[in-house]
């Protein structure tokens, strides 16, 4: 059984985020932890009434238990819910080490929110699982049937391919962006033998070549449109974390731009 946690924050049961983490869950037969968290910084805590402001936070936020645990009821998946208190990310990442996915909100259309501040790219800096993230300018279904895998031969995409192995073994179509540098005999390691990877797991895929590109992120983007893809799966970070988050890079393209859910794993 997979062990999935979706961020729901502020969301409603007829958000796409809420109704696509329960149809994943119910898709996988997986066990679906909703998760709230409650902003607690030490800086805060010193303001007047804080704590106050706090238990108030953490009593709401609690008291959705019930409409959680309908929610997955009704979908016939087996679920729980948690609040945590805390710094966001810093939460969000420990929690996620005992779960196989972490589902969450990706916040495209807020220009005060760049790649890297706000708590769910944010955590991504941190030890967290793999990362399902669907902007929320997102509107079609969550149901990962078109999938896209974006390979460069780095660990971190090998790392992705294993955590979405669920969902590549019940996609439609899954399809390869072949962006992996020929290797130099003797010098480059060997690479990796990801189309026997498939195979061996009985999925079938579709390879194309992605030459190196200086503006990759947006070249990913625009051939997951063409290839119709509903789930791009591809590592993050490829290069210093601190260096793609200042300089920019594929990764921090991709989340201050995506339309597309993007599953993302270092």
């Amino acid at each position: 059984m997979l062990d999935l946690i979706v961020n729901v924050g502020e969301a409603e049961e007829s958000s796409v985020l809420v109704r696509g983490a329960v149809r994943l869950a119910s898709q996988h037969r997986s066990f679906l932890t909703g998760l709230q968290l409650v902003p607690a910084y030490p800086s805060l805590l010193e303001e007047n009434d804080s704590m106050t402001k706090l238990a108030a936070a953490e009593d709401s936020a609690r008291s959705r238990r019930a409409w959680w645990l309908k929610t997955c009821g009704a979908a016939g998946v087996a679920g729980d819910w948690e609040v945590l208190r805390g710094n966001p990310a810093d939460a969000l990442a420990r929690r996620s080490r005992l779960a196989d996915l972490v589902i969450g909100e990706l916040p495209i259309s807020d220009p005060d929110a760049p790649a890297g501040f706000d708590e769910i790219t944010h955590t991504l800096f941190a030890q967290s699982s793999a990362m399902l993230l669907v902007p929320d300018v997102w509107h079609g279904e969550l149901t990962a049937k078109r999938i896209l895998v974006a390979w460069n031969g780095s660990g971190e995409a090998a790392h992705a391919v294993k955590a979405a192995l669920p969902l590549l073994k019940q996609a439609h179509t899954v399809q390869v962006l072949d962006g992996e540098r020929v290797a130099l005999s003797g010098i480059s390691p060997p690479r990796l033998p990801l189309r026997e990877w498939f195979q061996r797991h009985d999925i079938e895929t579709r390879w194309h070549a992605f030459p190196s590109e200086h503006d990759a992120g947006r070249a990913l983007h625009d051939q997951a449109k063409v290839l119709n893809a509903d789930l791009m799966v591809m590592g993050a970070w490829g290069r210093s974390r601190l260096r793609e988050l200042i300089l920019g890079g594929t990764t921090r393209w991709l989340l201050e731009n995506t339309t597309l859910p993007i599953l993302l794993a270092r």
